[in-house]
Order: C-alpha cells, then sequence, then structure tokens
C-alpha cells in the first residue's frame, strides 16, 4: 500500500496508485503490493488445488513502517480472517489493508486509504475489492467485483468530496479470466507459492481496468534487518515497471521471510522521485491453542 505515498504523476491514470500490490499492497499491485503482487503459475493452479496446506492462517496482522528517502513517510497493516459473510462457504478469506502517511510526508499529501478483498480456496482467486480512498483532494469509493462463471470484472467508482453526494463516475465491465487476482490476493497467492530462486510466476491481476499478467522473478536470498532482527529472506522481482502496470521508469523488490510461512518483510520502490522502502515492524498471529 506503500504505492498511495507517491504524487499523481507516477499513477497511469487517475485512481490506481504507481506503486503497490500492493498490497496491496502496499502492498501489493501488489500493488499491494501489493502486493502485491514467478512460469506461467508454474502450473501453480493444480500444485495449490493438491496441497491445502498454507503459509498463513485468520488472525495473522502485518504492521510496516514506510520511509521515504530515509524520511518517515507512513505506516501499513494487514490483516488476514476467514470471510464468514456467506454461509455455507468454506475456504474464503478475506484481508484488509490500510495505509495512512505521516510527517512531512502527510503535510504535502496526506493518504488514508483502506482496501478490502475476498478470495477463495482454490487457488486462492479473487471474488472482489472494495477500496476508500482519501489521497490528497482525491476521495473516491471503489468497488470491484468478479463473476467466474460470466468472466467479467464490474467496477464502480463514487466520488467523495464534499458537496459530490457520491455520485457515480465510473462504471464499467472487463473481460477476465476465470480465475484473477486482485492487488491484494495476488499477495497470498505469491506467498502459496515455494519461492526458488530462479523461478519466474505470471500472476493475471485486475485492478479496475484491462485484466495483464503480472511476470515475478525469484532472484536471490539475502539477509534483511528489521526491527524484529535480521530475517533470511527471498527477493522477487515484479516487473511493474513494464508499462503494463506502471508508466514511469524503476525498479521494485519484495523480500519473503526464507521460512514456512513467506512473510512479505520488506518492499523497496527505486523511482524518479527517490526510494520508496515499508519494512517489518511487527507480526501478530491469533493464538489458536486457546
Amino acid at each position: 500500500m506503500i504505492e498511495k505515498m507517491l504524487p499523481s504523476k507516477y499513477f497511469r491514470r487517475s485512481g490506481l496508485p504507481r506503486l503497490a500490490l500492493a498490497l496491496p499492497m502496499a502492498l501489493p499491485r501488489l500493488r499491494l503490493m501489493t502486493l502485491l503482487t514467478l512460469a506461467v503459475m508454474l502450473a501453480g493452479r493444480s500444485v495449490i488445488a493438491q496441497d491445502q496446506r498454507l503459509p498463513f492462517a485468520a488472525g495473522e496482522k502485518l504492521r510496516y513502517n514506510v520511509s521515504w528517502r530515509l524520511l518517515p513517510a507512513g505506516h501499513a497493516e494487514i490483516v488476514l480472517s476467514q470471510d464468514r459473510s456467506v454461509q455455507g462457504a468454506a475456504g474464503r478469506w478475506r484481508v484488509v489493508g490500510k495505509a495512512q502517511s505521516v510527517g512531512y510526508v502527510s503535510n504535502i499529501y496526506k493518504v488514508d486509504d483502506e482496501y478490502q478483498s475476498t478470495f477463495r480456496n482454490p487457488p486462492l482467486c479473487s471474488n472482489g475489492m472494495h477500496k476508500v480512498i482519501h489521497e490528497g483532494g482525491r476521495h473516491r469509493d471503489v468497488k470491484l467485483d468478479f463473476d467466474a462463471q460470466r468472466r467479467v470484472a464490474r467496477v464502480e467508482e463514487k466520488n467523495l468530496q464534499s458537496g459530490a453526494n457520491g455520485a457515480v463516475v465510473r462504471s464499467e465491465q472487463f473481460p477476465t479470466p476465470a480465475c484473477v487476482h486482485d492487488i491484494l490476493s495476488a499477495l497470498y497467492f505469491v506467498r502459496s507459492r515455494p519461492l526458488t530462486v530462479g523461478q519466474f510466476i505470471d500472476v493475471p491481476i485486475n485492478d479496475g481496468s484491462k485484466t495483464i499478467n503480472l511476470r515475478v522473478e525469484v532472484q536471490a536470498e539475502e539477509d534483511i534487518k528489521t526491527e524484529l532482527g535480521v530475517m533470511r529472506a527471498v527477493r522477487v522481482e515484479p516487473a511493474v515497471f513494464d508499462g503494463k502496470l506502471f508508466s514511469g521508469k524503476g525498479r521494485m523488490h519484495v523480500w519473503f521471510s526464507k521460512d514456512a510461512q513467506r512473510v512479505p518483510i520488506q518492499l523497496r520502490a527505486q523511482i524518479g522521485v527517490g526510494t520508496i522502502t515499508a519494512t517489518i515492524a511487527a507480526i501478530e498471529r491469533e493464538d489458536t491453542t486457546r
């Protein structure tokens, strides 16, 4: 979700943060990040269908500190739970991602965003996403629904600015594959993969426009310094600056913990206005033994 900290010139079009994902979010595309966003699913969907052991569980909360050119820029968190909104629908997940700017960055471009996504097993296909966006002078409510049977995405965007009365400013449909990811569910799909150096995965992502295939390369194992100590991690690079997702020049890397949980512990984007980094500050998990 750290992509929200960027000026509007790094948006490919109004309303789509340039770094995600991205979170997701962040995270995320990964976008937010991801986020966020490693070989044409490596026959990935069939592998997940056979192995239901996932590296995450309901009750997981990830918190991040975000910096820009070494200055504190914001905070972000991603919280995962079981989605019980549909009775009898087992294997459904709900993830909420939030991002807020702080300090100097907040004075020049205030951010207070919340993304919600629901996705299902297998293979973590998205049911839809709801965004409430407050970025500078822009305030939007965006709902994105995926119809797997009809293979379409429906998006409706409302203006939340004072005096706009929630007017609908965009209502469109786009074709999708039967299984598609939003920018948050993509993060959990990548976590579900055994990240092997040299591997590639193509992730179909839709964020309210044309579906793209985001290619992610697993590049190396490295040690990353965090507030939780030095953590062994696997570095991946999503091809977000190839013109399909972001129109500007730059590079993005994401580090996942080298353990069974594969937690995204750091995201770094190198762009024209400087380097933006989101680093894990806390990992909380629900106590399932009680």
